[in-house]
């Protein structure tokens, strides 16, 4: 894959990071927008982890730095640290390295009310500041528009290709149609169009309802004489899995087609021969069988009604997260008085099952010891539920083992 970075604007002041010369990374791959709110963050982490899944070393930098999104997507909200070497990315559940100014600042709904040029300034620190090491991939999920922080990124980092994400409407693709002229003017390779909410599937009769209208994606993708790579539905548990932090479980149907038309295009694949294609793109479906509403006892019932519990707090002192060999996960986020546990909450992309052993488990938690929840086991849980469909007790084990891995976060401190 080549890279055609020449621009004939001016260049930007080259910064050469501390951790720089230490990271090898084969490709750099952006992903842009026109404008705000088509899903640019959502196909960055949707790339990274079906890449991930496929068996690639990958890295995403959140370079919209007024409006970051990537930590909420992949449920990432503690401080990052630094040593000698550098700033030290998060990980994801699946190993994804991670790095946002969201996870540089105090809280993570603070506000940067920076310039251009500071904005500029760090975008190329998290660029080369970062301790990234080895990847096959790093995403970079860039701004909206054709700003200052978007042409730092395309003049001072090595860009093999640009991702352009768009959806139906004609106002989006006319805007999105500015970002493929300013790639092209500045000389760098347009891989593909994504276009994101094309649109609604009605789960009763299977036909496909245009929301926002004709597609104008092909237009687009010949204007900017690349392929369509995927057509994104509009899917309420897509949005759900994301408001969660569990951007990593989103499945639809084509996803497999997604990832072998993006390695078509950018040749990533060429670069790593020695991974088994055709086993790594099968991406498991989950084959549990919802039990029915009737087989949980009355105090389940009502949990699952009520979702008791199920959000997160806003500045938690601790936060842990598990997932299970069921493919589901849960994260579980609690403030302290001292070691007395005062609010607990938890978020999971689980069945129903999980939802009631999470909201009980939370209920549980309120007024113990770290100590005392330290002893909780499975069982105590399934019996103040008043049982679980046998096929689904073992939700109550991924609730037990994600507070484990929560507690573990107070040894740490």
């Amino acid at each position: 894959m080549k890279n055609n970075n020449k621009s004939n604007q001016p260049q930007q002041e080259e910064y050469k990071g501390k951790a720089e010369e230490n990271n090898h990374i084969q490709n750099v791959i952006a992903v842009m927008s026109g404008k705000g709110g088509v899903g640019k963050s959502f196909v960055t982490g949707l790339l990274a982890s079906i890449l991930s899944q496929k068996g690639y070393k990958v890295g995403v930098l959140d370079a919209d730095i007024t409006g970051p999104s990537i930590p909420t997507l992949f449920g990432l909200h503690d401080s990052v640290h630094a040593d000698e070497k550098g700033i030290l990315p998060l990980e994801s559940r699946m190993g994804i390295k991670v790095i946002s100014m969201n996870l540089l600042l105090e809280h993570e709904d603070q506000a940067v009310i920076w310039r251009g040029p500071l904005i500029s300034r760090a975008i190329q620190q998290l660029w080369g500041d970062v301790v990234w090491k080895d990847l096959d991939v790093l995403l970079i999920d860039l701004p909206p528009g054709t700003s200052d922080a978007s042409l730092t990124i395309m003049q001072s980092v090595p860009i093999n290709g640009l991702v352009m994400v768009t959806t139906p409407q004609s106002l989006a693709s006319m805007v999105v149609r500015k970002t493929v002229h300013m790639a092209q003017i500045v000389g760098i390779d347009i891989v593909g169009i994504v276009e994101n909410m094309a649109y609604y599937q009605c789960p009763d009769t299977g036909k496909q309802h245009f929301i926002f209208g004709k597609s104008h994606s092909e237009e687009v993708a010949t204007t900017a004489k690349a392929p369509l790579l995927a057509q994104i539905p509009i899917d309420p548990d897509i949005a759900k899995l994301c408001d969660s932090g569990h951007v990593e479980s989103v499945r639809f149907k084509g996803l497999n087609s997604l990832l072998k038309a993006f390695l078509e295009a950018t040749h990533i694949m060429d670069n790593a021969k020695h991974i088994d294609l055709e086993d790594n793109l099968k991406i498991p479906e989950k084959k549990e069988v919802e039990p029915a509403f009737s087989e949980y006892s009355p105090i389940a019932q009502e949990i699952i009604k009520s979702q008791e519990n199920l959000g997160t707090l806003q500045n938690p002192d601790l936060r842990g997260d598990y997932r299970g060999c069921c493919g589901d996960s849960m994260q579980i986020e609690l403030n302290l008085d001292g070691e007395v546990i005062k609010e607990a909450r938890f978020t999971t992309d689980g069945c129903s099952a999980t939802i009631a052993c999470g909201g009980m488990l939370t209920r549980m938690l309120k007024g113990k010891t770290l100590s005392q929840a330290a002893n909780f086991e499975a069982k105590q849980l399934v019996e103040a539920l008043g049982g679980l469909p046998k096929s689904h007790v073992h939700c109550a084990e991924l609730a037990m083992r994600t507070l484990k891995q929560t507690i573990k976060k107070a040894i740490h401190k």
